[in-house]
């Protein structure tokens, strides 16, 4: 096997067959980029707290997730001096892109996408953020506990609280925004029947001290198939 080569579990093999009978091959490529800017004027500039909050109202993770609002304790961003955004690009090859696909096919096929970026860029983030003492991360949505659901839809306190951040989204920030200002990243959706040509995960470092830039992690090329 080549270390570049990503096998889907042989319970997604039948949607991940093509017209034709053939097995669906999807190469992706990852690259990742950063900014820095001051965290006052990131924070005055793109969080709206009420604004985002009520789109987060219509998501079904609301209330039940504890890296997502409503949130017991708001967060304080005055102790930060510097904010790193970062925009990690996947790019999806044209005939993916093109290519009209069921429902569940999108979902599964930008699922494993996104899943093999967070794999490289995760462990990246909180190595960031131990190396810059008193700074914060913020990710995506926090999985730290699947396939088991968060002990907030139980009612109990949050199981790994020391590893679990919020996205920038949870905490009020315009990341569309934010994205094509800072980075020049203009994000994509998929539709109902067809995959976007890039997916963007937009993520952020804040840090009390002074921050030019961060060692991001390598470019990665892979290719998404059946065993």
């Amino acid at each position: 096997l080549h270390k570049n080569t990503y096998y889907l579990s042989t319970r997604h093999t039948p949607r991940l067959i093509n017209a034709d009978n053939t097995p669906h091959i999807m190469r992706i490529n990852i690259c990742h980029q950063c900014r820095s800017v001051k965290a006052t004027d990131f924070v005055a500039r793109y969080r709206h707290i009420k604004q985002v909050e009520a789109l987060c109202g219509d998501c079904p993770n609301y209330g039940k997730v504890w890296s997502c609002p409503p949130f017991i304790v708001p967060f304080d961003f005055t102790p930060f001096l510097t904010t790193i955004l970062i925009g990690t690009v996947i790019t999806l090859p044209t005939d993916s892109v093109q290519a009209e696909y069921t429902t569940d096919k999108c979902r599964l096929l930008m699922t494993e996408a996104i899943d093999i970026a967070w794999r490289q860029l995760l462990p990246f983030l909180y190595t960031q953020e131990r190396a810059h003492t008193g700074s914060r991360i913020f990710t995506g949505r926090c999985r730290l506990c699947q396939p088991e659901a968060c002990a907030r839809t139980e009612g109990l306190p949050c199981r790994r609280p020391a590893q679990q951040r919020s996205s920038l989204e949870a905490v009020g920030f315009d990341v569309v925004s934010a994205a094509r200002d800072v980075l020049g990243i203009e994000m994509q959706w998929a539709t109902e029947n067809s995959i976007p040509s890039s997916i963007s995960l937009i993520t952020a470092l804040f840090s009390p001290q002074s921050v030019d830039t961060l060692p991001l992690p390598k470019p990665l090329s892979v290719t998404i198939a059946n065993r």
